[in-house]
C-alpha cells in the first residue's frame, strides 16, 4: 500500500502526508527515484565563458555525481568526470584544453572521452579496453540551456515544446546570464515545500503585498502539463497583456517569462531541512531590469520567510495532512500525485 497516495478528485483529496517532509528514507527516496531520473539545468551557453572544459557536481549535497561537459567544433557532450583509473577526478577547473588529463598518474582522453595515453601500463594485457574510456551522459541544448541526465525517465520536452509553441514571441536568441543580478540563496525547509508554495497563487494577496498590486489575481490560470504546470495572470495595469508566464517542471526547476526577460529557479535539496535555490537573471539585450529584479528579490525573501514557516509546522504532532483549495491549488495537487507516483 503506498501511504502517500493521492485520490485524483481534487474535491476529495488530502494533501501528502506530513512524514512525506519527516521521514529520513522517504527523502532518500526522492533523491534516488525522482532526482537520479530527472533532467537538470546545468548552465547556459553563455556561461560556458567560450571554454572547452567545464567540470561541474550533479546535484551537489545530494547526489554528488562529478561530470564535465566539453565543447569540440561546436559539438557540446558530458562525461563523467572520474578517472578510469583508479578515481581521481579528471579535471578540477574550467580550461580551453584540447585533452583531459587526470593530475593522479597522467592519464589522458579527448573531449569525447575517449582514452589516448596510459602512462605506466606497460606489459598490461587488453589495456585500453572499452570502459576505460569516460562513459557519455545524456545532454540536451535547449534555446542554448544545457540540461543533463544520468537517468532520463523523467521527461522534461512535453512543458519545453509547450515554451517553444505558447511563447514562440520570446527572443532565446537575445538573452545572456547576468551574474550581478542573480544570486544564491537558502531555505531551511523541505525542498518540495518550496516548490508548492511555487505552484498557487492563493497565497499572493495575503504574503506578496507588492506583487499583488501588479498583478490581477482573479485572473489568475493554473493549467496542468505532462511533468509540468503554467500559471499566469493579466497585469493590472495592462489588462491586454499576462504579467508573466510561469512554468515548473517536475521536479525542481522554474522558468519565468517576463517582458524583460526571464528568471530561472533551480531548487536544489541539501537535507531534508535545507534547500538552496539558484535564483538566474537573463535579460533581453538592451534591458536593464535592476528595478524588476529587486522586487522580485523581495518575492523571493517573503516566499522564504513562508517556507521556513510551513517547515516548523509540518514537524508538528498534532498535524497530518491538509485538503486542497480545487480551483487554486491544482498544481500543488498534480506535484503530489507526481510524488507519489515515483516514490511508491
Amino acid at each position: 500500500m503506498n501511504q502517500f497516495e493521492i485520490k485524483t478528485d481534487i474535491s476529495k483529496a488530502s494533501t501528502i502526508p506530513s512524514a512525506f517532509y519527516t521521514d529520513p528514507q522517504t527523502y532518500e527516496k526522492t533523491i534516488h527515484n525522482i532526482f537520479n531520473n530527472s533532467w537538470q539545468l546545468i548552465t547556459h551557453s553563455s556561461s560556458l565563458k567560450k571554454k572547452n572544459v567545464y567540470p561541474f557536481t550533479f546535484l551537489n549535497d545530494s547526489l554528488n555525481e562529478p561530470l564535465v561537459i566539453t565543447q569540440k567544433n561546436g559539438t557540446l557532450k558530458c562525461l563523467s568526470n572520474v578517472c578510469t583509473h583508479r578515481a581521481h577526478l579528471v579535471c578540477e577547473k574550467e580550461t580551453n584544453s584540447s585533452v583531459l588529463k587526470c593530475g593522479y598518474h597522467g592519464r589522458t582522453f579527448d573531449l569525447n572521452g575517449t582514452i589516448k595515453t596510459i602512462p605506466g601500463f606497460e606489459g598490461a594485457k587488453d589495456c585500453p579496453l572499452e570502459k576505460d574510456n569516460l562513459q557519455e551522459i545524456q545532454l540536451k541544448n535547449w534555446n542554448e540551456f544545457i540540461f543533463v541526465s544520468l537517468h532520463s525517465s523523467i521527461k522534461n520536452s512535453p512543458v519545453l515544446e509547450d515554451i517553444e509553441k505558447r511563447l514562440d514571441w520570446f527572443p532565446f536568441d537575445k538573452i545572456s546570464y547576468n551574474e550581478k543580478l542573480s544570486k544564491i540563496f537558502y531555505v531551511d525547509a523541505h525542498w518540495a515545500l518550496y516548490c508548492e508554495n511555487y505552484l498557487e497563487g492563493m497565497h499572493i494577496p495575503y504574503v506578496h503585498k507588492g506583487l499583488a498590486k501588479e498583478i490581477d489575481c482573479t485572473s489568475y490560470i493554473t493549467e496542468l502539463l505532462e511533468n509540468g504546470v503554467i500559471q499566469y495572470g493579466e497585469s493590472k495595469n495592462n489588462h491586454d497583456n499576462n504579467y508573466a508566464h510561469y512554468y515548473w517542471i517536475f521536479p525542481n526547476l522554474m522558468f519565468n517569462f517576463y517582458s524583460w526577460g526571464l528568471s530561472v529557479n533551480i531548487v536544489e535539496p541539501i537535507s531534508p531541512e535545507k534547500t538552496r535555490i539558484k535564483f538566474l537573471i537573463f535579460p533581453i539585450q538592451g534591458k536593464n531590469p535592476v528595478t524588476e529584479i529587486q522586487e522580485l528579490k523581495q518575492v523571493e525573501f517573503e516566499d522564504k520567510t513562508i517556507v521556513n514557516s510551513v517547515q516548523k509546522g509540518i514537524k508538528s504532532l498534532l498535524y497530518s495532512r491538509g485538503r486542497y483549495a480545487p480551483r487554486h491549488e491544482q498544481g500543488v495537487h498534480y506535484f503530489h500525485q507526481l510524488l507519489s507516483q515515483y516514490i511508491s
